[in-house]
């Protein structure tokens, strides 16, 4: 009688049953391993919240698919695709609007790393956002800096 290379290795149906509950169990544990940091008072980002902040360029609120939550995009952009995206343009918010930024955060999971680096804040009249800011280290030129700033920029968040 031959024995299988791998005898030794055999663990049968229960051992077989609990390697798939540990299997679940971990990725489930992995699933659950993200989170966001609060950078509103960190010193990381060129801005600290709670603030008040006026735009220096238009911008849009769109709501995207199903969010909760407007997101605030910078004008001009190209609107080729927001058909297909499920974007759409809610109000345009002309230079000189005030925003009411509330918090600053950046996600982060066991597969992104740092993640995404958010603006959230409100404009007169009670209509919540979320700015996407940049991710990782990198934040872009938000439609309240002034234009003498580069359009992208390094920033000490997420190391």
């Amino acid at each position: 009688m031959i024995e299988p290379i791998f005898a030794a290795w055999s663990v049968g149906a229960y051992g077989r049953r609990l390697l798939r509950v540990a299997s679940i169990v971990g990725l489930a544990g992995l699933a659950a391993c993200e989170g966001s940091d609060e950078l509103s008072a960190s010193g990381c980002l060129p801005l600290k919240a709670p603030v008040e902040v006026t735009l220096v360029q238009e911008a849009g609120l769109y709501i995207v698919r199903d969010a909760k939550d407007a997101v605030l995009i910078a004008h001009p952009r190209k609107a080729v695709n927001d058909a297909f995206h499920a974007i759409q343009l809610i109000r345009t918010l002309p230079s000189g609007t005030r925003l009411t930024i509330d918090s600053l955060r950046q996600a982060w999971g066991f597969d992104v790393g740092k993640g995404r680096i958010s603006a959230f804040g409100s404009v007169a009249g009670g209509s919540r956002f979320e700015y996407g800011w940049g991710a990782g280290t990198l934040i872009e030129r938000a439609p309240w800096e002034p234009s003498s700033l580069p359009p992208l920029r390094t920033v000490n968040c997420g190391k």
